[in-house]
């Protein structure tokens, strides 16, 4: 399990990248929470924040390309709205599950 500061930098790592770019949170968080666990276990375990959807080893042969944000994080949010990981997504996603939501 990932140290509670090494959970904290990643926590900064994404509010900041969502702040600068064009996605937002995947809007179920218990979703993000997992992920942002999983990349603080792999920055504490390895030295990088790998996918936590991808097997560590692969990742670790393909340089930084499965560091977070990953390289084809912005092809997949543009193919179904998300990334593979499911931390970031469109607004657009976000704005239409908003609208499949009951009220």
């Amino acid at each position: 399990m990932a140290k509670p500061e090494t959970i904290a930098k990643v926590r900064k790592f994404v509010a900041s990248y969502v702040k600068k770019g064009p996605f937002v949170l995947y809007p179920s968080q218990e979703v993000t929470e997992n992920v942002i666990v999983g990349l603080a276990d792999n920055l504490g375990r390895h030295g990088k924040m790998y996918c936590p959807c991808v097997d560590v080893e692969d990742s670790k042969r393909k340089g930084n390309e499965m560091v977070c944000p990953c390289t084809p994080h912005a092809a997949d949010i543009a193919r179904q709205g998300y990334c593979d990981c499911a931390l970031f997504a469109s607004r657009e996603f976000i704005a239409n599950e908003n609208l499949k939501k009951p009220r």
